[in-house]
């Protein structure tokens, strides 16, 4: 958590007043009561601007709740396109008969239906053997473009016998290929070829008769694509809930895992759990057990190109070990989650791919303010600047009123120190409870505000130490309301006022 949030309240605001009291110049012994601080907050605005990572949300109800969200690079469709691509790059048709299937190249395990070109060359030589005129027409009827087949007609001379055949053909200006359609339902690329005296008898294609696609690159690939993983890629989520702490115990109301799947893969996939772990503070590593690693889960995804599916799976205290994973004290949560296409290997289910599709996994831990504390310990540390601008004042007693709604106690222990590291006292001789904990109802909800006062003395050898230090660490341990015995809830409508005021002696120079 940031421990700026609960360290505010009177601590903060304590430690910014030993900063930045002021006192005019004065040549008589005096006592001054000085009112430093009257503030009213809430927990909501104790938080300020947090990180793209965390995120501190509101339930409808005012619950707060912590979240550490990642969201690890999309996951691309190069790696089909790639190898589509590398299978198909020159595709040669050589014509030897009117009618002829030729497979298309794809990958292992697959059948597509279409693909549509965003790059490509279509080429073509047609020549004419016979010594009479003839009229050639070449169709590629399961290659069109808005709806119309690719077709290549004209009419040769005969061929005299001698020299070059006379030829349609396109070598030095191919056909730009940016458009075109694929239909391989029925399994193959059929090309019908009529070569045709004037008189309408049919002949036989002449030797060198040939088309060829090359360079071709896919925008879209329509069809079933095999059962197959794709990889995912690997982060590391940090957690600073346990940051600085020191000791104690928390317990946390149906805190959660939530993994969202933006797919646009336009095919049934299964998330599949690589890997799933956290770091804790004591630098040993605890997986995550349970359903989600052992079988994943399926994620939605489009039926339209251009739309995306959005799918999210809980990982909680039911299906997980994830309440041993936060007793462990997390500080960081390492994942990496891939993708099965078509884990059913039902061929009978069909979908597309585009060039631009992708998939990614946003993860979030979420920590709702609600649960349980007893002597739950942190420790925080604050510059502090006195040095000599105050050697006129020989004594000071900070008094801390506090009206809290907020379900937990607070209580605090203060050391100075200098700047080599040496400790020079304490600020308050012991714990001292700053911050009573408001009462709650049996639903946890807060029922009313608690007032309590602290006096702080600054005096005599403290007051030295105060001076001479540059540091002053601060141990803080919280208790939510009957110590912990019960869970209460958190929300951003509970607030906490804090008042402040010093008497302050100065002595006559």
């Amino acid at each position: 958590m940031r421990h700026a949030i609960l360290l505010s309240g009177a601590c903060l605001l304590l430690v910014g007043c030993l900063n930045t009291i002021e006192v005019d110049e004065v040549r008589i012994r005096a006592e001054y009561a000085v009112p430093l601080v009257d503030s009213r907050v809430n927990l909501t605005e104790l938080v300020g601007e947090v990180d793209e990572r965390l995120r501190l949300t509101v339930d409808a109800d005012g619950l707060l709740r912590f979240n550490y969200t990642d969201t690890v690079p999309a996951v691309t469709s190069d790696e089909v396109f790639d190898e589509l691509r590398a299978l198909a790059r020159g595709l040669p048709l050589p014509i030897t008969q009117r009618r002829q299937a030729y497979p298309f190249p794809a990958p292992e395990d697959t059948r597509l239906d279409s693909l549509r070109a965003k790059a490509g060359i279509f080429s073509y030589s047609l020549p004419n053997p016979y010594p009479r005129a003839v009229r050639i027409e070449l169709t590629l009827p399961g290659v069109t473009r808005d709806g119309v087949p690719l077709q290549v007609r004209g009419e040769l001379p005969a061929y005299g016998g001698n020299g070059d055949q006379p030829k349609i053909t396109n070598v030095d200006a191919p056909l730009d290929f940016a458009g075109y359609t694929f239909d391989l339902s029925g399994g193959a690329l059929v090309v019908e070829y009529a070569i045709n005296g004037l008189d309408g008898e049919e002949l036989a294609p002449g030797r060198g008769t040939v088309a060829a696609f090359s360079e071709l690159q896919f925008d879209r690939i329509d069809g079933y694509f095999g059962r197959a993983p794709y990889p995912g890629v690997s982060d590391r989520l940090a957690i600073d809930f346990f940051e600085n702490y020191e000791g104690g115990e928390i317990d946390f109301v149906e805190p959660q895992i939530r993994v969202r799947i933006r797919n646009g893969f336009g095919v049934p996939a299964r998330a599949v759990v690589d890997e799933l772990y956290v770091e804790t503070l004591s630098g040993d590593t605890v997986r995550v057990t349970g359903q989600v690693v052992e079988e994943g889960f399926d994620f939605d995804y489009p039926r339209e190109p251009g739309t995306v599916a959005f799918t999210t799976y809980i990982i909680d205290e039911t299906n997980s070990n994830l309440k041993e994973l936060l007793a462990a004290r997390p500080t960081a949560l390492n994942y990496r989650i891939s993708a099965l296409i078509n884990p059913e290997a039902d061929e009978s289910i069909t979908g597309y791919l585009l060039d631009t599709s992708t998939y990614a996994a946003t993860i979030t831990v979420e920590l709702p303010l609600y649960g349980a504390t007893a002597d739950f310990q942190v420790r925080d540390s604050f510059a502090v600047n006195i040095g000599t601008q105050y050697r006129e004042v020989t004594a000071a007693e900070f008094r801390i009123t506090t009206d809290n709604e907020l379900p937990f106690d607070l209580s605090l222990t203060g050391t100075f120190i200098d700047s080599l590291g040496n400790v020079l006292g304490d600020l308050t001789d012991g714990e001292l409870l700053v911050i009573r904990a408001s009462p709650v109802d049996t639903a946890g909800n807060t029922a009313g505000a608690v007032q309590s006062t602290t006096d702080i003395p600054v005096v005599g050898e403290r007051l030295v130490q105060l001076r001479e230090a540059s540091t002053l660490v601060l141990d803080i341990t919280f208790a939510t309301t009957e110590q912990g015995a019960r869970p209460v809830r958190v929300t951003d409508r509970q607030n906490l006022r804090v008042r402040i005021g010093a008497r302050l002696t100065v002595n006559d120079q």
